[in-house]
Formats: C-alpha cells, structure tokens, sequence
C-alpha cells in the first residue's frame, strides 16, 4: 500500500495532474487533487469510473483505459493487479486534449443543458487542468510501466561547476548605448496602444507607421518569414492588453486573439502578415469601441459575445435567443436600442466585415469566401455584401487589385 501511494504522488509530481487510487469495491486509497472541481464534474467522473472498472477487470495488466466524459474531461486509467487478479485502478486526470476556447465551452455547456453563467466558472476551472494533447498515449504507456513494475529509488549525481564566470550571451555593453532609435520605437508603441485602448483607429493606424520602425529580422538567420510572424505575433498580444485596459470581456478579446494566432501561423507572405497587423488594429480598435463592457445592457453583451464567436454557423435571432436564454422579442428591442441594428442586421454586416478581410489576403476565391462566413449560398452572399458595401465582392475584390498595384 505504501509503495502504490507512493506511486501515486511520482504521477502527480511528474505530470503534474490529478491522481486517484482506488480498490476493487471502488473506494478511494488516495486522492491527490485541487479542490476546485465543480461537483457535477466530481458526479460525472464517479459514473464513469464504474464504466472503466468493468473495461479493467477484463484486461490485461500492461493495458490502460483512456476515456472522455460529456464535459470534455479525459482520464487515464491503469488496473493493479495481484496473483493476476484485478484489485484496484490508478486513474489520472481529468485533462485536456484541446486547447480552452469559449466555443469549446458553450458546447459543453450546451450539451449538458447548463446555464449559461457557467462559462466563466468552467473556464477557469478548465485552464487550471494539463493540456496534454497527442501526449496521453505515451503518458499512459508511462503509467502502465510505473504501476506494474517494483519502484526503484534513484539516486541523485551531479558535476562539479568549473568556478568559471557565466558571462550572459547578452550584455549591455554589446550595444549602443544612445539608444535613440530605440526610444522612438518604444514611444511609438506607447502611443499606439493608449490608442487601441481608447478605440481610437484613425490614430491608431497612424501610430502604427511610426511603431515600425527598425528591422528585426535579422532574429531568425535564414527565416524572415519567421520573424515577421514573431513581431506580429507579440503585437497580437500587446493589442489584446490594450483593448483589454479599454474595457472589453476577456471572452471576446479571447476570441479575437485566437483567430488571428491561427491567421498568423498560416500567412505565407509578408504582404499577408502586413494586411493581418492592419486587420489586428482595426478590431481591436472597433472592440473597444463597440463592445466595451461599459453602457451595454446584460443581454446586449451576451448576443454580441455570442455572435462575434459564432457568426460564421447558421444563427438567427431564435438561435441566438435560445443560447443566451432570453425571450427573442426582448432580445430583439433591446439589441435594436443599443446596437442600433437589428440581430440579424448586425450578423450579416459582421460576416461581410470579415468577407472583406479574407478578399484582402487574397488566397480564396469569393464563392469560398462566402461559405466559410456562414453564408449558405454564394448568390445570397452576393445579394448581402453588395447592400451593405454598394459594390458586389467581385467588384471589391477588383477595387483592392487595383489599389495594391498603385502601391507596388
């Protein structure tokens, strides 16, 4: 018993996850865990472990169990074993195999007729756990060895330091000390994001001229690409600070943050990253703008988080109504009195905003472009960017052809 809790604590330290010990008549040995779970994830795992016991008690020793629940939580199993009959399981976990996103977690929260105001507990609750991805097969290949085979205490060694100085690779008499260029860089930056913060995007853009100033792609010898994707990468997240200082929900800074990540990871020009910092600017900006926290009625603030994450599925003003838990009729006014737009008015200009985006990078074709904004046909899309810009996207598409060439 000593040996197995001792196990126990090895899991936890090394992986640093959830561990829970228990017999055959399913109670527990020992349970190593933070007592932060909400308890219907507490019931929902204790039904599960009855599911997983049934699976062990079948298999062979050197077997593991890997099983999710309905709230995205997964567990790892390994059954303990005497004179080859079951007597117990170690089970670690709950973790992750995805990354936290608020549409990750309205889906559970869907799925499970939660409410709503759920969300902000479950994602704290979720960023607390291990997110171990394509990991947990070698984790449990790892677990299978550490419970079945005899424990043996290692022994620490280590080399004698050579007493010799450590000299930093980077020390401050390797550079200029005047600094001006440096200076005007990081007032340049300070302006732009007291800018972002206020939703000012006039200035905003302005700024941003001047905050490019110097060249650092000398910082991945051989790869500019991969340095340009770097800086903006660190703009992203100096953007989202900033229009978070402004006042907008870190949900949908979240959201904005993320989508942008995964457009700059996937960019494969430098006239693509050159349009995403722009794009970058011009959200964050109209977020703090429109979306700040301030002035906006509950359920104005929920329709909006909502259809700025979902904007690009098939949503109307029901389905919008039903996922926040309002009446569609007092949704309708007071979205109408706030927004100055109707729910569904708002959807369609949010998708053509983000329409004209993709035209601007320029690797899909207008009918894919449509599709992948939530539009279900291509001549509706056209129908809708034509009334809301006065041209039809192949007319905008033509337009900013035009205007990069005047610029080449």
């Amino acid at each position: 018993m000593e040996e197995l809790i001792s196990k126990c604590w090895q899991i936890n330290k090394a992986f640093e996850i959830s561990v829970q010990a228990l017999d055959n008549e399913m109670k527990t040995i020992i349970h190593i865990a933070d007592d932060n779970e909400p308890l219907m994830v507490i019931e929902s795992r204790k039904r599960m472990l009855v599911e997983i016991q049934k699976e062990l008690v079948q298999a062979n020793e050197d077997s593991f169990c890997y099983q999710t629940d309905p709230f995205q939580l997964s567990y790892l199993a390994v059954p303990i074993n005497v004179d080859d009959g079951y007597v117990g399981m170690v089970v670690a976990g709950p973790f992750l195999n995805e990354r936290v996103t608020d549409h990750m977690i309205w889906n559970v929260i869907k799925e499970n007729n939660l409410e709503n105001n759920w969300l902000k507990q479950l994602e704290t609750y979720y960023k607390s756990l291990p997110l171990l991805a394509n990991s947990y097969l070698a984790i449990g290949d790892l677990l299978v060895n550490i419970v079945i085979h005899p424990h043996v205490k290692a022994q620490i060694i280590s080399s004698k330091n050579s007493g010799k100085k450590y000299r930093f690779d980077v020390e401050p008499e390797d550079y200029d000390q005047s600094g001006i260029e440096i200076k005007q860089r990081y007032d340049a930056e300070k302006k732009l994001l007291h800018f972002i913060e206020n939703g000012d995007k006039e200035n905003a853009m302005k700024a941003m001229l001047d905050h490019h100033i110097g060249d650092f792609l000398y910082r991945v010898p051989g790869n500019p690409l991969r340095a340009r994707k770097n800086i903006t990468f660190s703009g992203n997240t100096m953007y989202r600070i900033a229009a978070g200082n402004g006042g907008v929900e870190p949900q949908y800074l979240h959201a904005i943050s993320e989508k942008y990540a995964l457009k700059i990871e996937s960019a494969v020009t430098m006239s693509e990253l050159n349009t995403i910092d722009v794009s970058m600017i011009d959200e964050y900006c109209h977020a703090v703008k429109n979306f700040a926290i301030n002035g906006y009625s509950p359920v104005v603030k929920k329709a909006l988080m909502y259809i700025n994450l979902h904007y690009n599925e098939s949503i109307n003003l029901q389905t919008v109504a039903d996922v926040i838990g309002f009446n569609r009729t007092y949704l309708a006014k007071k979205f109408k009195a706030e927004i100055h737009l109707s729910v569904v008015d708002y959807i369609q200009t949010k998708r053509i905003d983000e329409a004209k985006f993709l035209i601007d990078i320029g690797r899909l074709s207008t009918t894919e472009i449509g599709l992948q904004v939530g539009f279900s046909s291509y001549n509706y899309f056209c129908k809708v960017f034509k009334e809301i810009t006065g041209m039809t996207a192949s007319e905008y598409k033509r337009n900013k052809q035009v205007e990069k060439e005047a610029h080449a």
